[in-house]
C-alpha cells in the first residue's frame, strides 16, 4: 500500500473538514465489487478514501460505524496496519462501548508496545483491565502497566510540567508536548467515560495550538464537542474550532457553518454575542473591522 493514501485519510480525520461531498453508496458498492475482483492497490486507495469521506460527511453514528467497520475489515495485512489503527480509533470515538471495543483496545495497546510507545501502551492496557476485568487477557496485564501511572491526576500534571522543560522557539518543549497530546488521546480511548477524559483532550488541544499544529487542534476540539456534549467546555471547544477556521486558516465557509451551529445549539451561551459579531464580520481583516468601528462611533 502506498503511504500517500494513509496521509490522505489521516489528514481527513485530523482536519475534520466537511467537504459537503455526498457519498453515493452505489459508488462504494461498485468499488467494493471491483476490489474483490482485482485486489488492486489503486482500487483499494479509492475505496478506503470513499469509506473515509462517508464517515466524515455522515452525522448518523450508525452509518459512521458501518463504514468504519468496513474500512477496518478492508485493512488486513501488516502493511495496512497503520491505516487500520486510524479507523480503530475513530470507531472507538464514535462508539466507546462497541461490541469489539475490548479487542480493538487490546490490539491498539499491543501495537503501541511493539512501536516502543510504552507510556501509551500502558494507559491502554490499564484502561483495558479497568473496563474488562473478566476478560482472560486482563489476568497478567499488570506487568505491562507503569507504576507512575497509578495516579492519573499526578501523572498528567507531571507531563504538563515537562512541556515547559527546555522550551524551544514556540515556548514549549516540542517532544514533550507531542507526548502529552498522544497520552491524552490514549487516555480518552482507554477511559472514555472518565470525567477527566474531555479535560485532558481540551488541554491537549491547547498544547497542539502551542505547537502550531492547527489540524490536530481542530481534531481535538471536535473530539470534545462531538463526543462529550455535556462537558462544560464543549461550547468553548466548538467556538474555538470556528475561530481557528476563521482567523487562522481563513476558511470562511467552514467557519460560518461552525458559528451557525454554535448559535443553534448554544443560543444562551455567554459566547453567543461574540459569535454573532464574528459572523457579521466574517472575512474582514482586523484593520477593516477597526476602521468600521471608528466610523460607527463618529
Amino acid at each position: 500500500m502506498k503511504t500517500k493514501i494513509l496521509y490522505i485519510i489521516l489528514f481527513a480525520f485530523i482536519s475534520c473538514k466537511n467537504e459537503n461531498v455526498v457519498i453515493d453508496k452505489n459508488d462504494i458498492t461498485y468499488l467494493e465489487s471491483e476490489y474483490q475482483k482485482s485486489k488492486a492497490d489503486s482500487t483499494f486507495n479509492r475505496l478506503v478514501q470513499a469509506y473515509g469521506k462517508a464517515v466524515i460527511n455522515s452525522k448518523d453514528k450508525k452509518v459512521k460505524q458501518e463504514f468504519l467497520q468496513k474500512a477496518i475489515t478492508l485493512c488486513e495485512g501488516p502493511e495496512k496496519a497503520p491505516l487500520k489503527e486510524v479507523f480503530f480509533i475513530e470507531l472507538l470515538k464514535v462508539n466507546p462501548d462497541h461490541t469489539k471495543a475490548a479487542d480493538f483496545i487490546f490490539e491498539l495497546a499491543e501495537s503501541m508496545e511493539l512501536r516502543n510507545k510504552k507510556e501509551a501502551a500502558s494507559l491502554l492496557y490499564s484502561g483495558f483491565a479497568h473496563r474488562f476485568p473478566s476478560d482472560p487477557r486482563s489476568k497478567d496485564i499488570s506487568v505491562k502497566i507503569l507504576k507512575e501511572q497509578s495516579n492519573h491526576d499526578t501523572y498528567f500534571k507531571n507531563l504538563a510540567k515537562n512541556v515547559l522543560t527546555n522550551p524551544g522557539e514556540r515556548g514549549v518543549n516540542a517532544d514533550n508536548t507531542e507526548l502529552f497530546i498522544d497520552l491524552c488521546e490514549s487516555f480518552a480511548i482507554a477511559y472514555p467515560n472518565e470525567k477527566m477524559s474531555p479535560v485532558y483532550l481540551f488541554k491537549a488541544a491547547d498544547m497542539a495550538r502551542a505547537l502550531g499544529s492547527l489540524p490536530k487542534m481542530l481534531s481535538l476540539y471536535d473530539w470534545v464537542f462531538q463526543y462529550y456534549p455535556t462537558f462544560d467546555k464543549a461550547p468553548l471547544a466548538l467556538f474555538l474550532k470556528g475561530f481557528a477556521l476563521d482567523s487562522e486558516l481563513r476558511k470562511f465557509d467552514e467557519a460560518k457553518e461552525v458559528y451557525q451551529e454554535f448559535l443553534v445549539k448554544f443560543p444562551q451561551d455567554s459566547l453567543a454575542k461574540d459569535v454573532n459579531y464574528l459572523l457579521e464580520n466574517l472575512g474582514k481583516s482586523p484593520d477593516q473591522m477597526f476602521k468600521e468601528m471608528q466610523m460607527e462611533n463618529q
